[in-house]
């Protein structure tokens, strides 16, 4: 095939050497002869691209149901090996346990106590504001294991969750209060009787109210309910928008500063029971891992226990973290000095009470054999610390 820019300008250029002159004249140019060939050839040069272009294009029409195909196949593979990339580096790294925890408590306990030095793991924190959404993400596969009260777990073990307790941890009853807003004259459970009541549902909060007016013969209905997070229920003591509220560490002793008062506290009315919570999937695919966790956790809290300074290393972690006044975390972790405990039948039991007195006050509708949502094979674990 012969290239159009191959032939001679003289076979062509009569009629566009005239037409060429022509314009430029017209324009009030003049262009010479041997500048119109070069024009010339370098027009027919750009016909010849476009000739081939407008080819090319017509081949790739009549194939492109191939070169989709093909292009296809190359992105696939492309993506394939773009989401195998990130992790070929870390085939050799440790595996990771994914822990659900409530405003830095156990991560802050954690990195003071250094109690993950060679860990066989890496361990992801996850933060949460309160226990209900921590063990929601436990039973929904979001977390490995989670650290929240004893009511969320028991409200979810009640309606068929696969969850598991396979750890308690234990604040001072003294850090669970009733309190009463200093813009009242509340003194005793008695002086509650139509007064407005912020409590959290199903945990410490409610427990302790309702635990507080039996003790006294005062039906549940002597009071009028609001049902808040803790950290309203706080807010709104303070604001003078209800009466008296149940709480614990931190909130008690930021609303004793406001000039709240003790109305009643935990001791011997509940349990007050927290708990290292998880799945029976999870326990079936990293059961050591697990265990591991929770025997480091033991040693934190028998290691924040030991020594004051260690409590106030603790607290200035904690503090950091969550960015408030340092005076206030040493105050809350020397109240609360929360423990480890075994799963013994005493908890166990204490569990099964408070279930069946969330039934008898209405707030679950049945009760069930707590037995089963305790794994206590775990406590080998534990007992290899001591």
């Amino acid at each position: 095939m012969t290239n159009p820019a191959s032939r001679t300008v003289s076979e062509i250029s009569p009629v566009i050497d005239a037409f060429i002159a022509a314009s430029a004249i017209a324009f009030g140019l003049y262009v010479s002869a041997p500048s119109r060939a070069a024009l010339i050839r370098t027009t027919l040069a750009r016909s010849t691209r476009r000739e081939v272009r407008t080819r090319w294009h017509a081949r790739l029409r009549e194939r492109w149901p191939q070169v989709r195909a093909g292009l296809r196949r190359g992105i696939a593979v492309a993506l394939s090996v773009a989401a195998i990339l990130p992790f070929t580096g870390k085939a050799a790294d440790k595996p990771v346990l994914v822990v659900g925890d409530q405003a830095y408590n156990a991560q802050s306990l954690f990195e003071a106590s250094d109690a993950l030095r060679d860990a066989p793991y890496t361990v992801a924190w996850k933060q949460f504001p309160a226990g209900t959404p921590v063990i929601e993400a436990v039973n929904a596969g979001a977390l490995d294991i989670g650290l929240q009260g004893d009511g969320p777990v028991l409200f979810l073990a009640a309606q068929g969750a696969p969850v598991k307790v396979i750890g308690i941890y234990r604040d001072s009853p003294d850090s669970v209060v009733l309190l009463a807003g200093a813009h009242t004259q509340i003194k005793s459970v008695e002086d509650l009787r139509g007064k407005t009541v912020a409590l959290t549902r199903g945990g410490w909060s409610q427990q302790l109210v309702q635990a507080a007016l039996a003790s006294k013969g005062l039906p549940l209905d002597s009071v009028k309910y609001s049902y808040l997070a803790s950290v309203d229920s706080a807010a709104a003591l303070q604001a003078g928008k209800v009466d008296a509220t149940a709480t614990w560490e931190p909130y008690v002793t930021r609303l004793r500063q406001a000039g709240a008062r003790t109305v009643v506290t935990a001791r011997g009315l509940i349990a007050a029971q927290s708990y290292l919570s998880t799945t029976q999937k999870v326990i079936d695919a990293k059961r050591e891992l697990l265990g591991d966790f929770v025997q480091r956790y033991q040693r934190a809290r028998e290691w924040s226990l030991a020594d004051p300074r260690h409590i106030e290393r603790y607290a200035d972690v904690w503090a950091a973290k969550s960015r408030v006044d340092p005076k206030l975390a040493h105050q809350w972790f020397s109240t609360s000095r929360i423990r480890y405990e075994p799963l013994t039948d005493a908890a166990i039991a204490e569990a099964q009470k408070s279930v069946d007195d969330f039934v008898k006050t209405g707030t679950l509708t049945r009760s069930f054999d707590v037995r089963g949502l305790f794994d206590t094979s775990f406590n080998k674990f534990t007992q290899a610390v001591r």
